[in-house]
């Protein structure tokens, strides 16, 4: 076992070395590329020159300032991510996957690591970003984080051509430790330090250029410390996988050898009925059908219970009190008898996993093969011409700004000469001097000559033409237009329209140039985010719940693997939110990280929010309200309080309405009150009117009837008479 540890530990440092020989041109021109960026502009030779010639190596830096700009334009934004399902039963997990995205990212200061990915992606012409497991972080259940790497430290297979080296043989990170630092990064190297070889052999590269201010670039050894080289080697390998399609439960897995030799000797049920035959396959039916076969020894049938009236398992074949068809016969089989009666499908596959090999001062510390696809070393190639050695754009403008240097140093070699005016005089005709000392003093001076030897003759220099200027401006900007960088967007007022609008789109067009890296930048952050998937679902496989703080201040929660349990056994039946099953695509937003303008942006958005696309929270959420979910509760509130003001004046105006109807009503009501009263007035009087004819017609009748009766009587009597 020593032996193949020692040889794998031979071929890490064997490939270390090749690696190195082939990219120590790139090596050396990416370290300069840095001390360039940092002041490092003249060479030794140039220096001892100027200073010859009594002019100063100034060094007026353009580099910096436009690499930081173009930092700060493809870093403005945190980047935001979007996941999603492969198959429609995952799309619903699958956006979880952007919530532990965003958590990861700010758990390992992503921001600050991205910047020093795009500086390294500007300067030395690549950047490099590592995904890992460290398994001490969340009280040892481990979390899934992401650094960047310095790319000197990256050794990668000189016949790669892929952008992000997903055809490399082998990727190394290699570099020294001190042993304080290798003992409390890996614990594990305290048992065998002492076996361990020391090196001296620092392969960075050495620095080319000359400092004013004695710079410090790159990492630097000192001799006096022990140090031992760490080789970090990661290989792609071919292992052998299964795929599994269950016909039975229509269940699909990828299983490892071993994994798949257990599977092939898990049990399952053939459930023999008069109605036909029936397989089972999934665990929980299984368990139940081995409990019933262990009870009934395999055969058994129902019987109706004369109490309760339900169906009751009885042990034996169908009899004459069973019901009927009930009879059941169960056989015990695995699983490999389904994979060779084709019930259930396996396929034999070759998958890509990753082998990592670390080793430290000559001894085998780890030998694990990754259950990812992807290399965990994602590389962020900027001039990529189908090498591992893509070209850096200060590469490009380092002529540019020497240009810049050479022209200032005229300048100001200038300017000293101007200061310091060279005077011809006859030989001997004064103490010389005592003429420079008078000469270069600031002010008027009076200096004494003999004018029988000869007239003193002021020699000026030449002035500099107005060209000469406007040449180092041009390069100036040559240096901004090279690196996609408008003038405008670094606050060059001179550059901007006269109208709002059209700064606006000025700014919108000068970042399409910018746009085009920012479009590779986000390709390599997907690669990476491919590999983060993977490592998710191999780290959280327990339940856990994450919180992320959003920029308004709200806080949202997720919980992942959310176990269900059932309520009688209290075992676990299923989980909510599983990511550990299931495959996930993660990407980022493109142009999610680059600025906008903040006004054009607000202004757009209230454009939607006036015609009702969106609502107040989207608008809010675009601006820079630190208290946005404090706003929108309390315009909530007002709003609702202006709804219920809204309701009680409808309802007063409903009420003075109705009022208003009854105080009408009410008067009606009395108006037909004196009516009906005058009526029942009118209706007495009519009555008595009525009485009283009647009672004087009965009274006229009687007094006829009276008269009448006596004019008969008195006619009697004068017929009596007058017989």
């Amino acid at each position: 076992m020593a032996h193949t540890k020692n040889k794998l530990v031979q071929e890490s440092e064997e490939l270390l070395d090749q690696y190195h020989a082939e990219r120590s041109g790139w090596a050396t021109q990416a370290l300069e590329d840095d001390e360039f960026r940092n002041n490092e502009q003249w060479k030794s030779s140039h220096i001892k020159t100027l200073e010859k010639r009594a002019q100063s190596p100034i060094v007026d830096n353009v580099v910096h300032p436009a690499v930081e700009q173009a930092k700060a334009l493809l870093t403005a934004n945190k980047p935001k991510f979007q996941s999603t399902g492969r198959d429609d039963s995952d799309t619903k997990v699958g956006r979880i996957f952007s919530d532990i995205m965003s958590y990861i990212w700010d758990l390992s200061n992503g921001n600050v690591e991205l910047k020093q990915v795009i500086d390294d992606y500007y300067v030395k012409g690549m950047g490099v970003m590592q995904t890992y497991i460290d398994p001490m972080l969340d009280f040892g259940r481990g979390e899934v984080c992401i650094h960047s790497i310095d790319p000197l430290d990256v050794y990668i297979d000189p016949d790669s051509r892929d952008t992000f080296c997903r055809d490399a043989a082998n990727i190394l990170i290699a570099r020294l430790f001190t042993e304080e630092q290798l003992v409390q990064l890996y614990p594990k190297a305290k048992r065998m330090i002492s076996d361990m070889t020391t090196s001296a052999n620092d392969r960075y590269p050495a620095l080319s250029r000359q400092g004013k201010h004695e710079q410090v670039i790159g990492p630097k050894v000192d001799d006096q410390v022990k140090h031992y080289e760490v080789i970090d080697r990661y290989s792609k390998i071919k292992l052998k996988y299964f795929h599994i399609m269950d016909t039975v439960s229509t269940q699909e897995y990828i299983l490892s050898s071993n994994d798949y030799a257990e599977y092939i000797n898990e049990k399952a049920v053939i459930i023999k009925t008069q109605q036909g035959t029936q397989y089972k396959t999934d665990r929980k039916s299984v368990e139940e059908l081995v409990s019933i076969h262990n009870a009934t020894g395999g055969v058994y049938h129902f019987i109706q219970d004369q109490q309760t009236g339900q169906p009751t398992i009885i042990p034996g074949p169908e009899g004459e009190n069973s019901i009927p068809g009930s009879g059941t016969t169960l056989e015990i089989i695995t699983k490999e008898v389904l994979i060779n009666e084709g019930m259930i499908v396996a396929n034999e596959i070759l998958v890509d996993r990753i082998r990592r090999i670390f080793s430290a001062g000559g001894k085998l510390l780890y030998d694990q093969i990754m259950d990812i696809s992807d290399y965990p070393v994602v590389t962020f190639m900027n001039r990529h011409n189908r090498n591992p050695y893509p070209m850096s754009d200060v590469r490009f403008i380092k002529p540019v700004q020497e240009y810049i240097n050479k022209i200032t140093s005229l300048i100001i070699a200038h300017a000293s000469s101007s200061t310091n005016t060279k005077l011809l005089i006859p030989r001997g005709s004064m103490n010389r001097r005592q003429l420079e000392e008078e000469w270069a003093r600031a002010g008027t001076g009076v200096i004494e000559f003999d004018p029988e030897l000869g007239q003193p003759i002021v020699a000026g220099p030449i002035p500099l033409p107005n060209e000469l200027y406007k040449n180092k401006e041009d390069a100036k900007q040559s240096i901004y237009h090279i690196l996609g960088i408008h003038p405008l967007q670094h606050g060059d007022p001179s550059a901007a329209p006269s109208t709002y609008k059209g700064t606006v789109a000025i700014d919108e067009y000068a970042q399409r140039r910018i746009k085009s890296k920012l479009d590779d930048i986000d390709e390599s952050l997907n690669q990476l985010g491919r590999v983060i998937v993977e490592l998710i679902q191999q780290t959280y496989t327990d339940e856990k719940i994450i919180r992320i703080m959003k920029p308004d201040g709200r806080t949202t929660e997720v919980t992942m693997n959310q176990p269900i349990y059932d309520d009688f056994t209290n075992e676990i039946i299923g989980r909510v939110n599983d990511i550990t099953i299931g495959n996930y695509d993660l990407i980022v937003v493109s142009g999610s990280t680059l600025p906008s303008n903040r006004w054009a942006r607000f202004e757009y958005y209230m454009e939607l929010y006036k015609s009702g696309i969106i609502d107040a929270q989207e608008v809010l959420e675009q601006t820079e309200v630190a208290d946005t979910e404090g706003v929108l509760q309390r315009t909530g509130i007002i709003q609702q309080q202006q709804r219920m003001i809204e309701e009680l004046q409808e309802q007063l105006k409903n009420t003075k309405g109705d009022l208003q109807t009854a105080e009408r009503e009410s008067v009606h009501d009395r108006k037909r009150v004196e009516i009906e009263k005058f009526k029942s007035k009118l209706s007495g009087a009519s009555n008595k009117s009525d009485a009283a004819a009647k009672l004087f017609e009965a009274r006229l009748n009687d007094e006829f009837n009276i008269a009448k009766k006596e004019l008969r009587q008195e006619t009697e009597k004068r017929t009596v008479a007058v017989t």
